[in-house]
């Protein structure tokens, strides 16, 4: 079949959690911190973790923060918010708005 294109189809597909989008020239810088470690954290939404780096959208003392783990292991935590700020937050990381 000349002039085709030929696609590689995944099905099904294993990426079942969202993406986030690469970070655009005037995204804001979140602070990471090491991990508090000051208990459980309920895990709230996550994206996909198939690449080096992936998140998560953590709730914990009525806090919500995003945990940010890589393949290494090493994982940090951003400031705590009340769930309204942080839900935006974690939309604006999907989107390449934060990071």
């Amino acid at each position: 079949m000349d002039g085709d294109i030929l696609v590689s189809w995944d099905y099904p597909p294993r990426c079942l959690s969202p993406h986030v989008l690469p970070a655009r020239s005037h995204c804001e810088e979140l602070t990471w911190h090491p991990p508090r470690g000051d208990g459980q954290a309920r895990v709230v939404r996550w994206t996909c973790d198939c690449g080096a780096l992936f998140y998560e959208l953590c709730q914990a003392g009525g806090l919500r923060f995003i945990r940010r783990t890589r393949r290494d292991h090493s994982i940090d935590e951003s400031d705590r918010w009340q769930a309204r700020e942080a839900d935006a937050m974690w939309i604006a990381l999907l989107h390449g708005l934060a990071r």
